[in-house]
């Protein structure tokens, strides 16, 4: 609700506050830090027209200046004393400086209950001024109770027991934690619900226990000669310390009514805890302290700016620009350690953060360190508040050798990238010409490899009766061999085609593929035993002819290799691996030594011996040109006698071919 504000006489139902400075403005900043409370406040600029106002209302609470203009706030508050009902409104004494011990002790004797130093902190005014409104209204319903019972005693007993349980109703139902303790025991008489659940004590725990009980050991002593200091009936305790059942350790703002209970000497005490703003202020100086010790080891500049200033830097800000921490700190500002023609970019930024425009930014700019030289700077800075006002704070990096280092790497790039466009013109142009030679040179040697077949053929057809058994021995061998040549010749015009083929994208059914080549491999060796295991196979995104040109080759070799093994196991798998596709074929065959895995995709790179195993060497070759025109890996594994697996990857079905 919003506060109320009146200059007149206060109703019964109204909750007054009276605030008294002979400066208007102060009198705005107290107003505004009660705003949100239940209360009118009432204003007084001096110290007679403050009594007027006394002697006509009963205030919850006075906050006083101490220096007023005509009497001082001493004798106001003396005056307010010797009076009923005032004698027992609680007075906050305000002062420009923090008072001595013979001030406090003037003030307290003058019925003060606490001071404050100007310029107040709202959170401090608010919390201590509600304590204070809030036992106000509790005293006017004491009151309000007690004169009905009065009324009522003469004709009604049972009215008083019903009064007496609104009392007792008040008491249990408040928010706060409240108790009444013995002045004398200092043992509970008696606690509300709301100090039952917050410390953690039953009731009746509560009340066979004294309130030492709930401090730290350490602050019974304190608690004990306070008790025993001659103070005001009503009075605000200050800050203590108090221990829940549990251990947990709270921070508390007690104000305290001596009263009679049960006929004894006793008092009332208000908790309000305020552990969780306690922590905050514990945790911000914390935080401040970590900063200090961090900004003064870090190895970047740190600053803050307030009013063009700086007023804090950091010993390696201070180191970048060669001047001392005293040197810049309150003296100089970013002005002085910008080059000139970058300053206004500077002023900018600084106006766009200083103004909440942008919250934070990052940028660059020359510096000018105090000898003179141009820096390069890098500067992050972001918006904070420095003592109550805007100011930026960030951190600053001399980048001068890094931009060097850039501007020496970026030529080299460029050079590099200038010879890398040479060399890749002149390998390009090596591998055409070299595919057109062995293409020209494969082609060629077809004519004389005929020839040769078919005189030989001739030889052995037309005059095998004319030659002994060691010349057509002699002329079987040159027929095998040109078979092979031929073979040779026609593998290597396989392998130089793939260059300058043109890959037909599309979705591919690898398991489909696999089964259709594996019907035409097997078939060229009947009467074998095989086992083949073919796994569920991803489908890929490939040039169909190509692939099957790929498997062709793998199970071809899958199936030579194994000819020793009386049941061939051959496997075929595949995975998905993010955006591409794993396959491999395993075998139970020869396997090979590992440490020649380096050559098995090399042209004409054998492992085994011709008279053991066929072949011409660029089966593999050509399974990694194919592999690699797709964008993707091949390597294998193996080992001598346990077998092998060759691996290959191809784009997934949404991948693009890279």
């Amino acid at each position: 609700m919003p506060v109320a504000e009146d200059q007149g006489v206060l109703s019964s139902e109204d909750v007054p506050v009276l605030l008294v400075d002979d400066e208007p403005a102060s009198l705005r900043v107290l107003a505004s830090a009660l705003r949100g409370l239940d209360v009118r406040l009432v204003k007084a600029r001096s110290g007679a027209e403050a009594l007027r106002h006394v002697q006509t209302a009963d205030f919850a609470v006075i906050v006083l200046d101490v220096e007023l203009p005509d009497i001082d706030g001493f004798k106001v508050a003396a005056w307010v004393r010797r009076r009923e009902p005032s004698c027992r409104t609680p007075i906050i004494f305000l002062t420009a400086t923090r008072p001595k011990r013979k001030s406090r002790l003037q003030g307290y004797g003058a019925g003060a209950v606490d001071y404050l130093v100007k310029p107040v902190i709202p959170a401090v005014l608010r919390s201590k001024v509600a304590v204070f409104v809030e036992l106000f209204r509790a005293r006017r319903e004491l009151e309000r109770l007690n004169e009905a019972l009065r009324r009522r005693l003469t004709w009604q007993e049972a009215v008083l027991h019903e009064q007496e349980a609104s009392f007792r109703l008040l008491f249990h139902n408040s928010p706060l934690p409240m108790w009444v303790f013995d002045r004398e025991t200092l043992a509970f008489l008696d606690v509300n619900e709301a100090a039952v659940a917050h410390y953690g004590y039953s009731r009746d725990e509560f009340l066979r226990m004294r309130i030492t009980d709930i401090r730290p050991p350490e602050d019974v002593p304190r608690l004990l000669e306070y008790l025993a200091t001659e103070r005001p009936a009503l009075r605000q305790a200050g800050e203590w310390r108090h221990v829940r059942k549990d251990g947990a350790l709270l921070y508390v703002e007690v104000t305290t009514h001596e009263l009679e209970y049960q006929g004894r000497p006793a008092a009332l005490v208000v908790v309000h805890d305020v552990t969780d703003r306690k922590r905050v202020e514990m945790a911000l100086r914390e935080s401040e302290a970590k900063f200090r010790s961090l900004a003064e080891q870090a190895l970047v500049g740190v600053y803050l700016i307030q009013d063009g200033v700086f007023r804090y830097v950091n010993p390696r800000m201070a180191e970048i620009f060669g001047y001392t921490v005293e040197e810049l700190t309150d003296r100089r500002g970013p002005q002085d350690l910008t080059h000139p023609e970058d300053w206004p970019i500077v002023q900018e930024n600084l106006r766009k953060r200083l103004t909440g425009e942008v919250r934070s930014i990052h940028y660059g700019f020359r510096g000018i360190a105090k000898d003179g030289r141009v820096l390069d700077i890098e500067v992050y800075g972001t918006r904070t508040l420095f003592q109550g006002r805007p100011a930026v704070i960030g951190t600053l990096l001399d980048v001068t050798e890094r931009k060097r280092m850039e501007e020496e790497l970026r030529r080299l790039n460029e050079e590099l990238e200038r010879r890398v466009r040479e060399r890749t013109a002149q390998l390009e142009a090596a591998n055409r010409e070299l595919e057109a030679f062995s293409y020209s040179v494969s082609h060629d040697l077809r004519a004389p490899l005929r020839a040769i077949d078919g005189f030989s053929r001739v030889l052995l057809e037309d005059y095998a009766d004319r030659l002994d058994e060691e010349g057509r021995r002699v002329l079987g061998i040159i027929r095998e061999s040109t078979r092979q040549m031929g073979q040779l010749i026609d593998d290597l015009l396989a392998f130089a085609r793939l260059a300058r083929t043109p890959m037909v994208m599309s979705g591919v059914d690898m398991d489909e593929l696999v089964r259709s080549v594996w019907a035409e491999v097997v078939a060229a060796e009947p009467g074998r035993t095989v086992d083949l295991r073919v796994q569920p196979l991803p489908p890929a995104r490939a040039d169909r002819a190509m692939v099957r040109q790929v498997w062709a080759n793998l199970l071809s070799n899958a199936l030579k290799f194994t000819r020793p093994r009386a049941v061939a196991v051959i496997e075929v798998g595949g995975r998905v691996e993010g955006d591409e596709v794993v396959y491999y074929v395993r075998d139970n065959g020869v396997g090979f030594d590992m440490r020649y895995a380096d050559k098995l995709f090399g042209v004409f790179q054998r492992l085994h011996r011709a008279d053991e195993f066929e072949g011409t060497g660029v089966g593999l070759a050509i399974v990694r040109r194919v592999v690699h025109r797709h964008g993707g890996r091949v390597w294998a594994e193996g080992q001598v006698g346990e077998g092998a697996t060759f691996y290959f990857t191809l784009p997934g079905v949404g991948a693009a071919v890279r």
